[in-house]
């Protein structure tokens, strides 16, 4: 018969006293799968201390603690094609990695004090890698068994680079437990009373028992334990029942009406016989009380004094527990804050953003249970989550790495004109922008210099849908079979294209790379590439066979490799003719519309225009770090152009020219 797949089931206890200061760092991290790929590689657990922490190096070495914990979790779960033991090792390694960059950057206030255990539950397996002083015990009936004296022969002080070196493997089976503490436990517990606790069908006399003295400790300034960690995990098929704090009402409510007529019927002649036989004040007090019916009346008070009181009694339970669990989402979406803070220290931007997509929901649910509460009982905790909101705003924004441009700099405008240009599109060439319109063959030429304006007259017979730029000229799209040419020495050409485009409404973008321009045609769905030559530009096809993913395609940028935005705010990457990959940034808010793209073969990022959401998205094309650029005051963005150097951009907004530094 097939053994039963078993889930450890866990307690997790930090604690850390409130009335000594603080020399030393705990935590516990609880790793569960989050998809079917991550739960092949198992759950992830981690249990850990620094000690004699000097007080000027407390933050570092929380840091450094939620630091090894992150690059732990990190590591093991990103390769899905390992086993849980390699994983295992490898994150280790990586621990081994971090400590060591840690140590030469002259932090070694840990040396010799850090205190870590991590263990994997694997498909009834379980592995565990520790250093430094940790209690791990497996209790299975009634043996229990040391796990942690496995780790004794490892050095006391190992070089940074080799603080984890050993792994430990074993079974479970459905009914065992296991402990993962820091050695302060022994400071309260002996294993015989450890032993007694456990034996339990479930670990919560256990877990209470724990709890309960380090509140009694909090009312006293004693030296032991001044923290503690400790992880309680209990293998079975099912989630243990905490069978003592379930009555018998809550396993069988019964609906129920009160007659309280027939109750004081019924009852007070029972009442009354009691009374008779147990009252030791004189019999004839007894019979006057009786003979009066004060017990009826007393009892009748009694009751409607319950009747007045319980709902008061129950709402305030009810409000108890609601902020209770108001508080206890407050504080776990602190912790993912803090957790996001520390991916996004090593750069890792993905899993910084799903522990803030986790906050939003923790969030989000303090929010709807806080909206049950009375205005008056719901001061105190909506300070402490409007609190938390402004921390995750803040993370929210360092993580996506949103920069607010508040002032930028207007550098023409329009409108102030005597006569009418509507600008459709911005190009750059040497120390000049030139912008086009649909409707006229003008040119709209702005001197960086000084900012001076001047319109360029071209042609009284073609209007321009759309520019690039070469090393030496501006070209702009006038018909299907031709090209416009104003070059720096301000010289006018044509250039036919051959074979002709049939019909620019299809040709949605066009851009240029070394001797070369691009168009984007949806209606053939492909990208034409046409060499330009002294007079006439040849073109063919430059998808290996046509796409229809370019359907909606919105616009082109050319590296080399060609970008290509779709509707759906996906970018397709294409590589000699075929598709290389799908871009789709992890960003907040979303990037639901095509936006208009720019890069070149010199610049380290590509760049997206998002006018829905006033922004500019950089996307770093090596190491995929997003930037956003979000410029409030722009709501008619219509163009841009950013400068080779990556420093600066030119923005078209309606009528008006803008440059930002990046």
């Amino acid at each position: 018969m097939e053994p039963r797949h078993l889930n450890l089931y866990f307690r997790e206890i930090v604690y850390h006293h409130p009335r000594i200061k603080k020399d030393s760092v705990c935590g516990v991290f609880s790793y569960e799968a989050l998809n079917v790929e991550d739960a092949n590689l198992g759950n992830l657990y981690l249990v850990g201390k620094i000690s004699n922490v000097p007080p000027k190096k407390y933050r570092n070495s929380d840091f450094l603690l939620n630091l090894l914990a992150s690059a732990i979790k990190r590591e093991f779960y990103s390769n899905h094609q390992r086993t849980s033991l390699e994983a295992l090792e490898s994150a280790l390694q990586s621990a081994n990695i971090y400590l060591n960059d840690f140590s030469q950057k002259g932090h070694k206030e840990w040396v010799g004090n850090l205190h870590f255990a991590c263990l994997v539950s694997s498909q009834n397996n379980i592995h565990i890698g520790q250093t430094g002083n940790i209690i791990i015990q497996l209790f299975r009936g009634s043996t229990i068994s040391s796990i942690s004296k496995k780790f004794k022969n490892q050095e006391e002080n190992p070089e940074p680079s080799k603080t984890f070196s050993n792994i430990a493997s074993g079974k479970i089976e459905e009914g065992d437990k296991v402990i993962i503490s820091t050695s302060d436990i022994s400071n309260i517990l002996t294993t015989q009373k450890i032993k007694e606790l456990i034996s339990h069908p479930t670990t919560d006399k256990l877990y209470h028992y724990i709890k309960d003295i380090l509140e009694q400790k909090n009312k006293v300034k004693e030296q032991t334990p001044n923290s503690l960690a400790c992880l309680i995990l209990e293998a079975e098929t099912k989630a243990p029942i905490e069978k003592e704090k379930i009555s018998v009402a809550e396993e069988n409510p019964i609906e129920f009406s009160l007659d309280f007529k027939k109750i004081l019927e019924i009852k007070s002649d029972k009442i009354s016989r009691a009374i008779k036989k147990r009252l030791t004040f004189p019999n004839k007090l007894t019979l006057f009380l009786i003979s009066h019916h004060a017990v009826k009346y007393l009892l009748a008070l009694f009751l409607i004094v319950l009747i007045i009181l319980s709902p008061y009694v129950i709402g305030k339970i009810n409000y108890d527990f609601k902020i209770g669990r108001i508080n206890n989402l407050i504080e776990r979406a602190r912790e993912n804050i803090k957790r996001s803070e520390i991916s996004l220290t090593y750069q890792n931007q993905n899993e910084a953003q799903i522990f803030l997509r986790q906050t939003e929901n923790l969030i989000n649910k303090a929010e709807s249970i806080l909206e049950k509460l009375s205005e008056e009982a719901k001061y105190e905790p909506k300070q402490k989550l409007l609190s938390v909101i402004n921390e995750f705003e803040k993370q929210k924004n360092s993580t996506n790495n949103i920069i607010n441009i508040s002032q930028p700099e207007k550098i023409a405008d329009l409108s102030n004109n005597t006569y009418t240009f509507n600008p459709e599109g911005i190009l750059k060439l040497e120390n000049n922008l030139y912008l086009y319109e649909l409707t006229s063959g003008f040119l709209y030429k702005i001197d960086l210099t000084n900012n001076s304006p001047t319109l360029v007259f071209l042609s009284s017979k073609d209007t321009f849908k759309m520019g690039a730029v070469t090393e030496n000229a501006v070209l702009l799209l006038a018909n299907p079979e031709k090209v416009s040419s104003y070059n720096i020495d301000e010289a006018y050409n044509i250039y036919l294209l051959k074979p002709n485009l049939e019909n620019t409404f299809n040709i949605k973008d066009m851009t240029s790379y070394g001797d070369a321009l691009f168009f984007l045609d949806v209606q053939k769905m492909n990208i034409w590439r046409y060499a330009i030559t002294e007079s006439v530009f040849n073109g063919a096809g430059w998808l290996k066979a046509p796409s229809d993913e370019l359907i909606n395609a919105q616009s082109i940028a050319v590296d080399g490799n060609i970008f290509v935005s779709k509707e759906n705010g996906i970018i397709i990457e294409y590589s000699q003719g075929k598709k290389l990959r799908e871009i789709k940034f992890n960003i907040n808010p979303l990037l639901s519309k095509g936006g208009q793209l720019f890069t070149k073969a010199e610049m380290k990022n590509l760049y997206v225009l998002d006018p829905p959401n006033n922004r500019i998205i950089s996307f770093n094309k090596k190491d995929g770090l997003i930037k956003q650029y979000s410029i409030p005051d722009l709501n008619n963005l219509k163009d841009f152009w950013v400068d080779i150097s990556e420093e600066t951009i030119y923005l078209l907004n309606g009528l008006e020219i803008y440059r930002i530094e990046i």
